[in-house]
């Protein structure tokens, strides 16, 4: 059975609640779901125009994925967010085809002399100073460390039969997925797809982070809150006691299982017929235990066992890591909470408002791209490689001091011992997050 739940969320932002949030959501139920809220007119919505972007799909296949995904939503964030200059918009024309009979659900802006619009326009300057090429080298070597890494020390596991090795390799599982992380924002890449060895796959995680967490963090609307859902509840409802701190218990096991549990919810999903796109791709994950199997001679069992342990040992190192990386605390935005405005809210100060950043991890690029370092600007700009980021701290300060906010900037024990606290919260918080609470010591 699961926990209690003595109250159903409702948005503080007046987004309208899916339908089948917290009832054992998937993916697909999300985005069906959106369909029916977004007003994109079995379409695609920018700002206060409906588009159609099949003839674009056509023309650029392989680079496209979340497009063909997004048909029927409100893409406006995922737009503005995934393009830095001007050229995509004026592209964008040739398919407009009439403007929205509705308004928008989501009441975040970007307007030309707003803070996220800003932004964007003083990071477009300084781009091409930066060594982007350099960073992206340096990326591209650590995550490709971490591939053979992980079916070195996965083979090794399972040839001794060593758990010591297992417990190295599930860690270079999550370290892999993670990192991969940095490649799924972009056109279509084989690096993203090293995260499938997760048990995972792009395609999930392109709906439940790109179209949905990357674009209303920490609403109502966030896939990344409500698929922890009944078992875990970061807004601030009411709650019964058991649920309140019983979570602090199950918590762990959630994060043990998470990859399973992923694997599993899809597999039930192509039984009962509600999916009916298998792609090639969702098979990489068994390339490694096929490996491991091949390679170290162990029995055909041994190697399941052992590989098994790799998945819940790199589960729960992904899942701790994400869930208190820099979203979750009481001081940070949670739906429920006070808005800093309800119906013209700058997209990139919500951003704002639902992260903080740790000050341990900014200023390496290991512990950037393996812990979801530089977290902030990561959202501001997704298709950015994570070892460009750190580049932009100038900038993003000197945006900032114009605009008269901050960053916060705190430890990682903050953000742990802060994800543990929201958690129990059950009231709202009555004021905004206050942005100048914080001092920055570090920029790049």
């Amino acid at each position: 059975m699961p926990p209690n739940i003595t109250d159903i969320p409702s948005s503080s932002l007046g987004i309208t609640t899916p339908k089948r949030r917290s009832k054992g959501q998937s993916v697909d139920m999300w985005l069906e779901d959106k369909v029916q809220i977004d007003n994109a007119e079995g379409l695609w919505r920018i700002h206060d125009g409906i588009y159609d972007l099949t003839e674009f799909i056509d023309k650029h296949p392989g680079g496209s994925e979340w497009i063909e995904l997004s048909k029927g939503l409100d893409v406006t964030e995922a737009f503005e967010v995934h393009h830095l200059s001007s050229r995509p918009a004026e592209m964008l024309k040739k398919y407009f085809i009439r403007s929205a009979k509705h308004k928008r659900n989501a009441p975040f802006t970007f307007k030309e002399n707003g803070f996220y619009k800003t932004l964007k326009r003083e990071v477009l300057k300084v781009l091409p100073t930066l060594p982007s090429k350099q960073s992206s080298f340096r990326s591209n070597l650590l995550i490709d460390s971490f591939l053979v890494t992980l079916f070195i020390l996965a083979t090794l596991a399972a040839k001794y039969w060593n758990f010591f090795l297992a417990l190295l390799a599930g860690h270079v599982l999550a370290f892999l997925s993670i990192a991969a992380h940095n490649y799924f924002h972009r056109r279509d890449n084989f690096r993203m797809y090293y995260f499938n060895f997760s048990l995972q796959t792009v395609r999930e995680w392109r709906i439940s982070h790109v179209l949905s967490h990357h674009m209303h963090t920490n609403t109502i609307d966030d896939y990344e809150i409500s698929s922890w859902e009944p078992y875990l509840q970061y807004l601030p409802i009411k709650k019964s006691p058991l649920q309140r701190y019983g979570q602090w218990l199950w918590a762990p096991l959630l994060w043990i299982s998470g990859f399973h549990r992923a694997f599993i919810g899809r597999l039930e999903e192509y039984i009962k017929g509600r999916r009916n796109h298998i792609k090639k791709t969702d098979f990489i994950a068994f390339l490694l235990p096929l490996f491991m199997y091949i390679v170290s001679g162990q029995t055909f069992l041994g190697t399941l066992l052992m590989w098994n342990v790799i998945i819940m040992v790199g589960s729960t190192h992904l899942f701790f890591v994400g869930l208190h990386a820099a979203h979750h605390h009481p001081e940070i935005f949670h739906d429920g909470d006070k808005p800093r405005s309800e119906n013209d809210y700058d997209w990139g100060l919500s951003q704002l408002d639902a992260v903080m950043e740790r000050k341990e991890i900014t200023g390496s690029l290991f512990l950037v791209l393996t812990n979801f370092g530089d977290h902030c600007l990561h959202h501001m700009f997704p298709t950015l490689d994570h070892g460009t980021l750190e580049y932009i701290y100038p900038t993003f300060k000197k945006v900032m001091d114009e605009f008269d906010i901050n960053l916060r900037m705190v430890s990682q024990l903050d953000t742990i011992a802060g994800g543990f606290q929201q958690l129990i919260k059950v009231e709202p918080n009555q004021t905004p997050p206050d942005l100048k609470k914080y001092d920055i010591k570090k920029y790049k």
